[in-house]
């Protein structure tokens, strides 16, 4: 204890007693230490309550802030209204060229998300999706090489061999991205083969090998090869024997659009002779892969 808090409990006592005894150092200490530990006890009493205000607004303060995170931070005790957030001033130049960033993000498949577009399952049957799968059919019949046709033929149970396809292929987690696909009978006197194409949309997958790309249709397995269509490299992989492709091409443009042009000898359960020749060669086929006409990259 220094002098002036000796000072200051003796007045301490003086005010608050009755006429003083005779002087006793050793009392007065003791009432001076009782006084100051006094003073201690209400300061801290004062900021024990300042806390304990501060923790009862803290988890509105939280609350408004993170369920709101798209309007901006909110203040406590203002419930449901956005405080404008100040633009910072900048004072310097900066040191780097900022990266500059998308400003709209992919959407994306959620569980029970609905389907787009109205549709009722992946399968677009009208619209602007399913019309591009009609030209994309149309684009390949005129593909056919001369000495062959493709007439509308059906099957034994009176369905078309002749079809088209619109399909939104994302699965949950997935970017949204859209496959159309169009199979036709390809016919050379009385027989009949097949061909299809399929373009998907960028669904934003890092790219592959193209004989990579080429084993990812349909599960296929077979040798592959790498051709060079004007600089361009295309897996043509032929198959083994078994699936119900003879062979395909898979191309996969710097956009992220991917195309596959297959072609087989038989169509299954059509009840006809098989073809005796591919319709394409391999270098026909993948020039076909590469075609402007066949990407739909939306």
């Amino acid at each position: 204890m220094n002098e002036e808090d000796l000072n200051e409990a003796f007045h301490d006592v003086i005010v608050r007693s009755r006429p003083p005894s005779p002087m006793d150092p050793a009392r007065a200490l003791d009432h001076a230490r009782r006084a100051r530990k006094r003073r201690r006890v209400t300061v801290a009493g004062a900021g024990v309550a300042a806390l304990v205000v501060a923790a009862g607004a803290g988890p509105v303060l939280v609350a408004n802030y993170t369920g709101n995170r798209s309007e901006g931070p909110m203040v406590a005790g203002d419930v449901g209204t956005t405080q404008p957030v100040p633009t910072p001033t900048q004072t310097s130049e900066p040191s780097a060229t900022p990266t500059v960033v998308g400003t709209v993000a992919p959407k994306t498949r959620k569980s029970n998300d609905p389907w787009p577009e109205g549709q009722v399952d992946r399968t677009a049957t009208v619209g602007p999706r399913a019309d591009r799968a009609v030209s994309l059919m149309n684009n390949l019949s005129s593909s056919a090489p001369a000495g062959f046709s493709t007439p509308n033929l059906k099957f034994p149970d009176g369905r078309s061999m002749r079809w088209p396809q619109a399909q939104y292929a994302s699965s949950d987690g997935e970017p949204d991205y859209w496959e159309y696909m169009a199979t036709i009978p390809v016919q050379k006197g009385d027989r009949v083969g097949k061909l299809l194409v399929e373009s998907t949309t960028p669904d934003g997958k890092p790219a592959t090998d193209p004989c990579t790309l080429a084993r990812k249709f349909w599960g296929g397995t077979g040798a592959c090869t790498v051709m060079d269509v004007g600089g361009k490299k295309v897996g043509v992989l032929t198959t083994d024997g078994r699936g119900g492709f003879d062979q395909w091409a898979a191309y996969r443009y710097d956009d992220g659009t991917v195309v596959f042009v297959a072609q087989a000898k038989k169509v299954e359960d059509s009840g006809r002779s098989a073809l005796t020749q591919p319709v394409f060669t391999s270098r026909r086929l993948a020039e076909l892969a590469t075609s402007a006409k066949f990407k739909i990259s939306a």
